[in-house]
């Protein structure tokens, strides 16, 4: 262990993580909690943009990929090596401790409500067609390919799953490959992944297309290369003079592309090659919102500047961990004191998510001060650098 830390902060990506949680539990919300609406423009509004919220998991992941390697990057060029049984050991720290908790209310404990709820009940909970050992063992992305989404409590944690899987065997990539040659490998990983998509995705099923591992691999890949860059001070020099201009069109780039996304199944025998293609084209559009934050100067805007949601970025792990079973919760109040959960109107429905979003953002703050905060406190002791 380093006798010195040294610090980095982006002040800008704690805004960008709650964005990211707040467009999956969007998403969630308008994908599960049964709300109809025969409204010709809500129904554009909720195909095309709402039930696009998945990607904040995309985003989550590119975050991802850009924070751990600049980290890796920093330490490595400060210290001369990577503390790899540290790194580890700061990752179980941060992530199993929420993490399993989850795991076992989702395994032992709701499936208890099954007696006293509904068979339509709007979020699938049981746990006869899960595989326990598979989220036990950071897996549970497989079971929803292998299994199906048959428990969306826990099945959240998928792309816990991934991250997991992706820190196991990345410090040794950029420990033990020479600098020079970590730009070409991270690229060779994306084309990787966009080939896994191509090959293997059986004809384009949306499961491996979107919970494989390899397939998420090409965002944490694009997060890599996008640290690579930002550790080159001519680079950054550079994004700091970026004209307005220029950073306006990826933004509106991505917002023409989200709609876009439902309409790839008209490409026909060309859907594998656009599925496959445009997820790394996303997440490329992320890592330049990433980028224009931390460094340009000529930005429309910070999120920095939003002090509410950025103060809401450090529980945004939480937050994506709690918020699927805050909705069940939320749900089963309302149904216990007679309320049509099965069929809501607009009011019922705008209570449950609001009602819902304030007891996640709640729980996660309580569960960040009374059962993270002590496990982020030996966290810090295997730290050379801090964020």
């Amino acid at each position: 262990m380093h006798q010195q830390q040294t610090k980095i902060f982006f002040p800008n990506l704690d805004g960008l993580r709650f964005i990211a949680f707040f467009v999956v539990f969007i998403n969630h919300a308008a994908g599960c909690l049964d709300f109809r609406n025969s409204n010709t423009c809500y129904c554009f509004i909720r195909e095309r943009f709402l039930l696009g919220g998945d990607l904040g998991v995309n985003l989550f992941f590119v975050l991802s990929g850009f924070l751990i390697t600049f980290l890796l990057l920093k330490e490595k060029e400060l210290y001369g090596r990577i503390n790899i049984p540290h790194f580890y050991l700061r990752r179980i720290l941060r992530i199993w401790p929420v993490y399993f908790f989850v795991v076992f209310l989702c395994l032992f404990v709701f499936p208890h409500f099954a007696a006293v709820v509904p068979q339509s009940f709007p979020l699938d909970f049981s746990t006869n067609r899960l595989n326990p050992w598979l989220y036990v063992s950071f897996l549970g992305n497989f079971d929803y390919i292998w299994h199906g989404i048959s428990n969306v409590l826990i099945g959240v944690l998928w792309s816990v799953s991934v991250e997991e899987q992706f820190y196991l065997f990345w410090p040794l990539v950029v420990a033990f490959i020479p600098r020079k040659y970590l730009l070409p490998t991270f690229i060779s990983i994306i084309a990787a992944s966009i080939a896994f998509r191509f090959f293997c995705s059986m004809g384009g099923n949306a499961m491996i297309l979107k919970y494989h591992s390899f397939s998420s691999m090409s965002d944490l890949a694009t997060g890599a290369v996008l640290a690579w860059l930002c550790t080159k001070q001519s680079f950054t020099e550079k994004v700091k003079r970026m004209p307005r201009w220029m950073i306006v069109i990826p933004y509106v780039l991505f917002f023409a592309l989200v709609p876009f996304r439902g309409f790839t199944w008209k490409f026909g025998l060309y859907y594998v090659h656009v599925a496959s293609i445009l997820p790394v084209v996303i997440s490329a559009l992320f890592a330049f919102f990433i980028l224009e934050q931390n460094y340009a100067e000529r930005s429309f805007y910070k999120l920095s500047r939003f002090r509410f949601i950025s103060s809401l970025g450090r529980y945004t792990y939480g937050m994506y961990c709690y918020h699927m079973l805050v909705f069940f919760v939320v749900l089963y109040c309302f149904y216990i004191t007679g309320a049509d959960i099965l069929h809501p109107g607009k009011y019922l429905f705008m209570a449950e998510v609001l009602i819902s979003l304030t007891c996640t953002i709640l729980f996660s703050k309580f569960s960040y001060r009374y059962i993270e905060s002590g496990f982020l406190k030996l966290k810090a002791r295997f730290a050379s650098i801090t964020r």
